[in-house]
């Protein structure tokens, strides 16, 4: 039985775009995330500046 090399490049194309498509995907959400997690309005900030007169 021969392989048929039209499609194993074919198929090993999709997969290496696949995964490729993934980590670029994993990284934006990550730092999305963190951008959500990290998030402070300027109202809660100004609350904790007031207390220098104490």
């Amino acid at each position: 039985m021969e392989i048929n090399w039209y499609i194993f490049t074919g198929l090993l194309t999709a997969i290496v775009l696949l995964v490729t498509f993934l980590i670029r995907q994993n990284k934006k959400d990550r730092i999305k995330i963190e951008e959500e997690l990290n998030y402070l309005k300027e109202i809660e900030e100004a609350e904790f500046n007031n207390d220098l007169h104490l």
